[in-house]
């Protein structure tokens, strides 16, 4: 297979335009809590080895030399090209229905990032396949993916679930959502499933990211058929449900040959 990519990049000559690129990777357990046990969430994020952060900041170092950050509590095995911010999650293993996805707000209140007028996050079940210039030139102040996929009589059924995706993060400044957030952290935690139902609940203003994106297993509209297969008329899939990236094989998933 020709694995050229099929977009033109400019590298040599690109200006960061101060902006970067943000990831996340928890690898701590939450303790055992008598009569509650342990969120299930957990047996997601322990596939999410160093070798996923270091491929994602490959593919996207295809595209952009701008700075790739990792924030994370186990930093062993990471590239070294990548500037990797230890976190302690310590004080969050006992909240009941806490899990690693709810370290996304975390970001917003990073003096780290604070010098980079905007941040581009990827979760690490991300392939990028396309150019991804038009996220690098969106230039609302939050933004997240509308998950098409998922359609009308989703968003009927289910008035209180997000039609939004933070798979993909785009923003300047949400220090505001970061404060709000802090009022009742461990409340809001409580209440809702992740941060794409507390922004929807909450009403937080956010906007539509460019539709470069699809869900790998669910596709690029209600009922699509042929899933599991990459889609060229988008630029990146988003592998945020089984199986995961390191199951697949290359043979059936092509799709692997942008993953490395």
């Amino acid at each position: 297979m020709d694995t050229s990519l099929n977009f033109t990049l400019r590298i040599e000559n690109q200006v960061t335009d101060n902006y970067c690129f943000t990831s996340l990777r928890i690898n701590s357990k939450p303790k055992w809590i008598r009569g509650r046990g342990c969120p299930t969430f957990y047996s997601k994020f322990s596939n999410y080895s160093a070798d996923y952060v270091n491929k994602l900041y490959n593919m996207v170092r295809r595209q952009s030399n701008a700075p790739f950050f990792c924030f994370t509590d186990d930093s062993d095995g990471i590239d070294s090209n990548i500037i990797v911010i230890k976190i302690d999650v310590s004080q969050y293993l006992y909240w009941n229905n806490w899990w690693p996805a709810w370290c996304k707000i975390l970001l917003y209140n990073r003096k780290e990032l604070d010098q980079f007028y905007k941040k581009i996050f990827f979760d690490l079940d991300t392939i990028i396949h396309g150019d991804i210039t038009p996220i690098i030139e969106h230039d609302d102040n939050f933004s997240l993916v509308y998950s098409k996929w998922r359609g009308l009589p989703y968003k009927m059924q289910n008035p209180h679930k997000s039609m939004y995706n933070s798979s993909c993060i785009v923003w300047k400044n949400n220090k505001s959502i970061y404060d709000y957030w802090m009022k009742n952290p461990r409340g809001y935690v409580e209440r809702y499933m992740g941060t794409d139902d507390f922004y929807h609940s909450e009403k937080i203003k956010r906007t539509a990211l460019p539709q470069i994106f699809y869900s790998y297993r669910e596709g690029c509209s209600t009922n699509q058929d042929n899933s599991l297969i990459m889609r060229d008329d988008h630029a990146v899939a988003l592998l945020h449900q089984e199986p995961k990236n390191h199951i697949l094989n290359i043979e059936e998933h092509p799709i692997l040959e942008y993953w490395k």
